[in-house]
Order: C-alpha cells, then structure tokens, then sequence
C-alpha cells in the first residue's frame, strides 16, 4: 500500500507542477499550417506565419521556415520584423533564435544587416546558405499542427498536434517532442517492451517528463511514467513507473556518473511485488585494460561483488587476438548460500576467484566467396568452498551473398561446463528420475552429474527485397545434453520470418517454428509476433 502511495504521488507531483518542471520556450510559431519533420529537425509554418522571440521581437511573414539543429529562421514573402518602436521589412529576413545577428532581403537592394534592436542596417554580401527555404512534401511530415514553442537545443511543444505518418497515434491537444542530444534522454529505466511509444508531458534542457503508452510480453498494455535528469553526458538519473492495466507495478531507476576520462560510477534498481534489487558500479579505463567494480543486493537476503580486471586485446598469428579476464569475489544468502549442507548457516558467504581467456579470429575470406569468423573461451572458477566450475566455449560463422537480396549465414555454437563438488558430487547433484510430458521415465537423465553440453547448427536464408521488408527462413539441429523428450531445446526445428514496415512508425515481425518429433509430437507449431517501433 505504502509503495502504491509513493507511486501515486509522484505522478500526481508530475502533473500538479508542469511550470517547475518545463522551461520557458524561447520562440514561437504560429500559421495556418505548422509541420515539423522529426529526421531533419525541420519546422516550417504556411498559410501566413509569426515568429514571436522571447525579447518581444515579432516577426510576420507568407511563411517561416526554423531549422532546430542551428536555431536560425528565415522568413519569406512580404517579411517584416517589428521590436517596440523598430522595424524592418523585405521579401525575406533570416536571423538566429538565440543570437543578434538579423540580415533583410530586399530583391532591388540585396542585404541589409542589423542586429535585433533593429537599428540602421548596414550593406552586406548576399549569402545563398542563409536564405535557404527547404522545399519538402507536407504528405511525409511527422507532426502537423498550428503553434509550435520551441526551447532551443532542448524541445518543441506542438498545439495542437495531428501525426498524419504515425498509424496508431491519435490526435492530442498537446506534444512535446524533445530533440536534446544529451546521452541520458536515451537511457531507460523501464522494462522492456515490443512496442513503446513516449508521450512528452514537461521539459527543459536537462529534464523531460514523459508518459509511455507500452505492450510488453506477458503483462500486456501498461502505461508508465518516465523522469530523466541529465547533466549534458557526463551524468543522468532516470526513474520510471510501469503500471500494467492487468498485473503488479515496477518501478526502476538507473543513474550513470562519469567522474574523468578514466572513471565512471553508476547505479541500477527495480521494485516489483516479488522484491526488490539494487546494482551499483565502478568501471575504469586504462588503455585498452579495464577493470570494473559491482555490488548487487535484493530483498530476499542475496548480495554479490565481483571485481574484474581486463586485459587489452592483444595479437596472436594471423590477425588473431586473445584477452584475459580476472575475477574476485563472493556471493551471500541469509541463512546460507549452499543450502544443501546441514551446516549451511556456517556458508552464508562464498568467495570466489575466476580467470577466463578468450581468442577472437579475424573475419577471414574463405572458397567460394564466404567469409568466415569466429572466437572461444574458456575459464575456471574457484570457490573457498571445495568447489569449482570450469567452462569451454566455442562459436563459428559463415556469410554467403548468394544474389543481391540473397544471403546465406550458417553457424555453429557449442558450449560445455562442469560444475564439481570434489567429495560432495552426490549431494549437490543427486541421481533423478524426470519424466517426459507422455508420462515416461526418463533413465538417463540419471548420468547427469554436473557436466553439461550445448551444441547447436543453424542454417538460415535471408531475403531483403527492400529496405522495409525482410523474410527468413532458418533450419537448427541442437544436440545437448541433459536433453530429454519435451524438455530443454529440440533436436530439430524450422523457422520461418517476416519483418516488414507498413507504415514509417511501425513495424511488424511475424514467426511461425515447427519442432520435429518433440515431446511426443511430430509438429510442434508456434507463432511469434511483436511490433517494433
């Protein structure tokens, strides 16, 4: 109940508060026709234009064209700028957002240059990039609408705003579309989704409020909150809340900190109805080395801190490189972390060690006008308790253009690992019978005693017709052990995809997969479908 509250505050805080939360636009326009185009940061205004300036400066024009990534304007047709008392009229009058500079067209005079006190001007060289008018078609703009304020290098608040290109997203009284380029406008704190479409609600240079209209697998549609507060890229904090329609809340929030060039701090969290977890870290740069601190904890009485030092990457034979990986530290569970052992309060901290060395080949031309790459790893890690694990690792993959649109990928992933309790195998991996979804017992699951096997074929044809438009068809034999009837992944599996783009904001990837004599079937059919933004 007590989190529910929290959450509910925050949102009503959210909305209640929109002037503490948004700054004060710097310039404005209105016409009979405002468009913006979201991939060029193009804003242009027909059907008779003006552009008020936040120092009173008012200008009119037949139409006005902003360019948002510069900040400069350029009205044309009958253009004329009026300050107080000032004013100065031409056929067309370019000048900054957030600067003095304005320079007035005149087709029998040429250029006359002033500043925004609109004083005497002074003859000026004619230059064509300043005049620039772009000649575009309104059928491909992202947002229509008939006022736009504009914060420079921050967003652009659109009343109202119509998206005639966006399938799916309605008209609204209001949309702010931030375009600041600061890393933590990019960085999430909520789960992931297979469609996600933000909604603007305040913002200002360093912060944006933003609802998300979202469907994520399993809860379904969800609506949630965003906060983000940056610190042009050197520092962020994102908070959110997902509000499924049917299912619990999450809440996250994720913070980043760069403290130099060499390091970085960051911080991580969520809170759902099963519990809570915190992650925070330290990771430092020297070269091409590396090393990295996390501590992760939760509420159900787990911790883990692992340090890690990188090596650089360095040269074996033939374009190959190795790399080296080091590991310290422990994992800690109330009440004990082997729980197998009668005695397992006495455990409640592990320490651990690992080293890990990886070789990664050059992507090599092989017959037959393929290309060929791959890597593999391998590692061991060690437990003060008499216990280790070791690992081996190895992936391959083949690319061959067959026509145009036409490619073949062909690949191979394998992987083993042992994980053993010297004198204490027995207890830790006991001899179980599973049974199989028909009912049978599976004997040979009985063999399993720690060592473990995945190796995986695939074979996969991609055909991309278009830009928008993607087909695959791919064929993937496993053989792993445990693998068992109806359990883990199956010997033999076809599939089939689509990806296309119907409309410039939607995106659309339909699946279908077959599993071959599979848990007593001999078909096994899915769907698979999601949309992407």
């Amino acid at each position: 109940m007590r989190r529910t509250a929290l959450s509910l505050a925050v949102a009503a805080c959210a909305a209640a508060f929109p002037c503490a939360a948004s700054a004060r636009a710097t310039a404005t326009v209105d016409a009979g026709t405002v468009i913006f185009y979201a991939d060029t940061l193009t804003l242009l205004g027909r059907g008779g234009a003006t552009l008020r300036l936040a120092d009173g400066t008012r200008a009119d024009a037949d139409a006005v064209y902003v360019d948002l990534k510069t900040d400069r304007a350029v009205l044309a047709g009958h253009a004329r700028a009026v300050r107080g008392t000032a004013s100065t009229a031409g056929d067309a009058i370019a000048l900054e957002i957030d600067g003095t500079r304005v320079d007035v067209l005149d087709a029998a005079s040429g250029v006359m240059r002033t500043d925004r006190a609109l004083g005497p001007g002074t003859s000026a060289p004619f230059e064509a990039e300043r005049f620039v008018f772009p000649d575009v078609d309104d059928r491909y703009a992202y947002i229509r609408s008939k006022r736009a304020a504009i914060t420079p290098r921050a967003n652009v608040r659109f009343t109202p705003a119509a998206f005639p290109t966006s399938v799916g997203a309605f008209p609204v009284p209001s949309y702010l579309y931030t375009y600041a380029v600061a890393a933590g406008f990019g960085s999430t704190s909520l789960p992931g989704a297979t469609f996600d479409q933000p909604y603007g609600l305040f913002g200002t240079p360093s912060s944006l409020t933003a609802l998300h209209a979202r469907y994520e697998d399993g809860p379904g549609a969800v609506v949630a909150l965003e906060q983000h507060v940056v610190s042009g890229d050197d520092a962020y904090v994102t908070s959110a809340i997902d509000a499924p329609i049917h299912g619990e809340q999450v809440r996250g929030f994720n913070a980043y900190r760069r403290l130099n060039h060499r390091y970085t701090i960051g911080a991580d969290g969520s809170d759902s109805f099963a519990g809570a977890t915190v992650h925070g870290d330290v990771t430092a740069a020297f070269g091409a080395a590396g090393g990295r601190l996390d501590y992760n904890r939760n509420t159900g009485g787990g911790s883990q801190f692992t340090a890690t030092l990188r090596s650089p990457d360095k040269p074996l034979f033939g374009g190959a490189t190795w790399q080296l990986v080091g590991t310290m530290g422990f994992d800690a569970q109330r009440h004990g972390y082997l729980t197998q052992l009668h005695d397992a309060h006495d455990f409640s901290t592990v320490w651990r060690h690992a080293l890990t060395v990886s070789i990664a080949t050059p992507v090599v031309h092989v017959p037959f006008g393929a290309t060929l790459g791959g890597n593999l790893n391998a590692g061991r890690t060690w437990f003060a308790f008499p216990h280790h694990d070791d690992s081996l690792g190895a992936n391959a993959t083949l690319t061959k253009p067959l026509a145009r649109n036409l490619t073949l990928f062909a690949g191979y992933q394998g992987a083993w690992n042992q994980d053993v309790f010297p004198f204490a195998q027995e207890l830790f991996y006991p001899p179980t019978t599973v049974f199989t979804p028909d009912g049978t017992p599976y004997t040979g699951y009985l063999a399993f005693n720690g060592a473990k096997t995945a190796r995986s074929v695939n074979t996969d044809f991609q055909f991309t017709p278009s830009v928008t438009t993607q087909y695959r068809v791919s064929l993937i034999h496993t053989n792993d052990f445990p693998q068992f009837n109806g359990y883990g992944r199956p010997l033999w599996e076809a599939r089939g995809e689509i990806r296309f783009r119907p409309f410039p904001n939607i995106g659309i990837d339909v699946g279908r997969a077959y599993d071959f004599a599979w848990g007593g079937q001999h078909w096994e059919p899915r769907w698979t479908f999601a949309i992407q933004p």
